[in-house]
């Protein structure tokens, strides 16, 4: 009977260890974001070849694309949203913390790739955090839920969803960046391969 109070005891502690654990991760979550722009060269790569990698690589990583620029060499996604741990096929998070901070907080990240002239492209991913005021969890059944409307001293209501960009993930940003560089000297390779070069 002792071994099992200590077993339970131990158990007991462990999940109030890991909660905090979590809780610091997502308090702390501001600090995790900033990092910088990923640039990289590519070399002698069309702008279309270029575009072509990263919607390639982009819808890899499940990324819904927004808008593609061929002229001006730019190609952004919609904010995509994450749950951290409770989501092990999202591959945003470079570490634990992050994992945990997104667990924690609702964050979104939009990827922008922006192609530059000299041939350099920059790759930038930007977190923003989602706030939801007035919601009224109901305990018997969480479909019951509610909205508080908040009106403010100019007579309109508060949006129900509000939010703050956060800072840069500068470690999704090389990642990705790696992973559209890869894509363009393999199909660069394929190419001289073809043409017998």
């Amino acid at each position: 009977m002792m071994k099992r109070a200590d077993a339970l005891r131990r158990r007991l502690i462990s999940g109030v260890m890991a909660g905090v654990v979590l809780a610091m991760g997502g308090c702390s979550g501001s600090a995790v974001y900033n990092g910088q722009a990923y640039r990289f060269d590519a070399g002698d790569a069309d702008r279309q070849l270029v575009i072509d990698a990263t919607r390639r690589v982009l819808a890899d990583h499940r990324f819904v694309i927004d808008r593609v620029d061929g002229r001006r060499g730019v190609v952004t996604t919609e904010f995509k949203s994450t749950q951290g741990i409770a989501s092990p096929w999202d591959t945003e998070q470079g570490s634990l913390r992050d994992e945990s901070a997104d667990f924690v907080n609702q964050h979104e990240r939009s990827i922008r790739v922006q192609i530059e002239d000299d041939g350099s492209v920059d790759v930038t991913v930007v977190v923003q955090r989602v706030h939801r005021p007035g919601w009224r969890i109901e305990t018997e059944s969480i479909a019951s839920s509610t909205h508080t409307t908040v009106i403010g001293t100019d007579g309109r209501a508060q949006p129900r969803r509000m939010v703050t960009p956060i800072g840069v993930d500068g470690q999704l940003a090389q990642r990705i960046g790696e992973e559209i560089d890869q894509a363009i000297n393999e199909r660069l390779a394929i190419s001289a391969q073809a043409s017998g070069g």
